[in-house]
């Protein structure tokens, strides 16, 4: 094998190589930093910036938790104030002056059913096992940078303290009454499914808040460590370039002294 020994052009041909193999790692991994040698300051903030963007993709894949959270629990109130719009209804239909004992019973029979149904919703509505309507709570969902929180009431025992389970249609004195309380229990109900609303939006704002932020450290992430692809492929070709001039003028320097020596001889 022949060696490259013409002063200079081994070392030389040495860093081509060395940028050649730098080159070729970047244009790999399309990466301007894949070591701390790369850039050593440039690579610590990248890597802050990556800590960054992943805690807050987990927040807003938490925050879209919370706005589901808050669809189904709206849902589930809505159900009760759909019972509850029936149960209004039949308290002014017992209201008529024309109906016996009969009617009214078969009134009250139709009454207790959407009495069982909203109870019926208010204790079997779930998420992900978590009771919805259980008790008076603050569900929170951490966003990286704080929390963002869904309010869940016991409705049961809201309705209960307007007495509004306790319908009696048996007469038209008594079915007043019990409009006045279904009035006040879909009045109730409203303002939790009003509240439910605006916790909604409030978590719809924070996950656009979450992924605007995201986008915005991508993209300075991108500035400090992707690599210029156009100008890589330059320096590369340079490198290349190098190399080879480095090996030629290596070989016929050799060759150069190859013939010195046979002259001499």
């Amino acid at each position: 094998m022949m060696k490259l020994n013409a002063p200079g052009s081994s070392n030389t041909l040495n860093q081509a190589q060395l940028q050649q193999e730098n080159l070729f790692k970047k244009l790999a991994t399309a990466k301007r930093i894949n070591s701390a040698a790369d850039d050593a300051a440039g690579l610590q903030i990248a890597n802050q910036l990556s800590s960054s963007i992943n805690a807050k993709a987990q927040g807003e894949r938490n925050v879209y938790d919370g706005i589901s959270l808050s669809r189904v629990y709206e849902q589930a109130l809505q159900g009760v104030n759909d019972n509850f719009a029936e149960l209004s209804r039949l308290s002014v239909a017992a209201g008529n002056g024309i109906y016996g004992a009969e009617e009214r019973q078969a009134l009250q029979a139709e009454a207790d059913a959407y009495v069982a149904n909203a109870q019926q919703i208010i204790d079997n509505s779930e998420f992900a096992g978590k009771k919805l309507f259980g008790e008076d709570a603050s569900v929170a969902f951490g966003t990286g940078s704080g929390s963002v929180n869904l309010t869940t009431t016991d409705v049961a025992a809201g309705l209960q303290d307007r007495n509004a389970f306790n319908i009696d249609l048996s007469s038209a004195q008594s079915a007043a009454q019990s409009l006045d309380n279904i009035a006040q229990a879909r009045d109730y109900i409203g303002g939790l499914q009003a509240q439910a609303g605006a916790e909604a939006n409030r978590f719809a704002s924070a996950a656009s808040n979450l992924n605007g932020q995201q986008i915005a450290e991508s993209e300075a992430r991108s500035r400090i460590e992707d690599l210029d692809y156009a100008r890589a492929t330059s320096d590369k070709v340079a490198a290349d370039i190098l190399a080879n001039t480095s090996v030629s003028v290596a070989a016929q320097s050799r060759v150069q002294q190859q013939q010195a020596l046979n002259l001499l001889s």
